[in-house]
C-alpha cells in the first residue's frame, strides 16, 4: 500500500511539473500588470466590441535572448486591456532600459454579442507609459479610426475585457482571418529616457486583403 501511495504522489509531481513547464505556451488570460513597468494600454471607444490578433515580433529580453510573442485581445464598448511590456521582457517592476523599441504587427476587427448592424466604426486609442500604474496626461495617446468596417459575431466564451499572451501562435488560429480581422497594422514603440513611450507607424490601418493574416 505504501508504495502504491509513492507512486501516487510521483505521478503527480510530474504532471505539475508539466504544468509549470508549458504554462509559459498555454492560453491564458493575462492580468498581471505592475506598478513601475513599461506598458501599453488599448482603449475601445467604438460602439462594439473590437478585436485584434497581434505579434510582438523579435523583443529582446532582459537576458538577451529574442522572442516573439504572439496576443489576441477582446474589448467590449468603452473597454481596455494592458500588456506589460518590462514583464515580457523579464524587467520585473522596471521601466525597459531607454531606447528600448518594441515592434507589433496587429489585425484588427469588430465584433458582437448579437449582429444588430453590418458595419461600424472602429475607434481605437493606444497609450505607453511607465513608472506609475496608470497613465499621466502627459502620456500621448494615438488614435486610429476605420469606418464602415463588418461586425462580426463576439464568441460565446468572451464575456469581457480579455487579453491572451503567449509564446506559442497557434493561439491566433482560433476562428480569426482576415474576413474578420480585416484592418492591419504595423507600429513600433520606442521607450525614451524619462520612461515614456512614442510610438511611430511603420503601416498604417491598411486593408487585409494587402497584407495577410498570420494564420
Amino acid at each position: 500500500m505504501k508504495s502504491s501511495k509513492n507512486v501516487i504522489i510521483f505521478l503527480v509531481l510530474i504532471i505539475l511539473a508539466a504544468v509549470a513547464v508549458s504554462g509559459c505556451t498555454s492560453k491564458t488570460n493575462s492580468t498581471s500588470i505592475n506598478q513601475s513597468s513599461t506598458k501599453i494600454a488599448f482603449f475601445n471607444n467604438g460602439t462594439t466590441w473590437f478585436h485584434f490578433d497581434a505579434v510582438i515580433e523579435n523583443m529582446t529580453l532582459k537576458n538577451g535572448t529574442v522572442q516573439n510573442y504572439y496576443v489576441e485581445g477582446y474589448m467590449k464598448p468603452g473597454g481596455n486591456v494592458t500588456m506589460d511590456l518590462s514583464g515580457l521582457a523579464g524587467y520585473g517592476n522596471q521601466a525597459l532600459p531607454a531606447g528600448t523599441t518594441v515592434r507589433i504587427m496587429a489585425w484588427k476587427g469588430l465584433f458582437n454579442q448579437t449582429i444588430a448592424t453590418n458595419s461600424s466604426e472602429m475607434n481605437l486609442i493606444m497609450q505607453g507609459w511607465s513608472n506609475y500604474l496608470n497613465p499621466t496626461s502627459n502620456d500621448t495617446k494615438y488614435n486610429v479610426t476605420v469606418q464602415n468596417l463588418p461586425v462580426n459575431k463576439l464568441p460565446a466564451n468572451i464575456t469581457n475585457n480579455t487579453l491572451f499572451i503567449s509564446t506559442d501562435p497557434s493561439i491566433l488560429a482560433e476562428d480569426n482571418d482576415s474576413a474578420t480581422t480585416p484592418i492591419f497594422e504595423e507600429e513600433v514603440f520606442t521607450v525614451n529616457a524619462n520612461g515614456s513611450v512614442t510610438m511611430v507607424y511603420v503601416t498604417p490601418a491598411t486593408l487585409c486583403t494587402i497584407v495577410a493574416h498570420p494564420v
